[in-house]
């Protein structure tokens, strides 16, 4: 079993309720959602950054034994081309559990409309059991994943 640690502070969110298809549906992965309290990303698995999206809106994170774990700062942040962001790491880096990633200006995004509602989702199919409720910090557990014996 492994511990996916909440990325953000803020208040623990079914997927189901997430205004976003792709996410509700579990398209992209099983999961939960986050209503941030704090714009400061943090690194919810230890691993590497494989894939750091443009203007610092998302990241996925893979461990050494595989797992893959995407989030995903707000819904339809990609169209905002960075803007309310600030990336403090990059593509190919090794991180640690807790590790800032990203900020996020919620004033800014909340002024420009955004719905500042964060998936954290398992890319890698392994199935999951969510763990955080209510009111969560950065590194508290959120999810824990059942691995493949290998």
């Amino acid at each position: 079993m492994t511990v996916v640690a909440s990325p953000l502070a803020g208040r623990v969110i079914a997927l189901d309720d997430v205004a976003d298809p792709v996410f509700a549906g579990r398209i992209m992965g099983d999961g939960v959602a986050l209503a941030p309290s704090d714009g400061r990303l943090a690194a919810p698995v230890a691993g590497r950054i494989e894939k750091l999206f443009p203007g610092g809106h998302g990241v996925a994170i893979e461990t050494p034994d595989g797992l893959q774990v995407l989030v995903h700062l707000g819904l339809e942040t990609v169209q905002l081309h960075g803007d309310g962001f600030t990336v403090h790491a990059a593509e190919g880096q090794d991180v640690q559990v807790g590790d800032l990633l990203v900020t996020a200006d919620l004033d800014r995004l909340h002024d420009l409309g955004v719905d500042v509602t964060s998936p954290v989702v398992v890319i890698s199919g392994q199935s999951l059991t969510v763990v955080g409720t209510g009111e969560v910090q950065i590194g508290d557990p959120l999810l824990e994943v059942a691995l493949q014996e290998s």
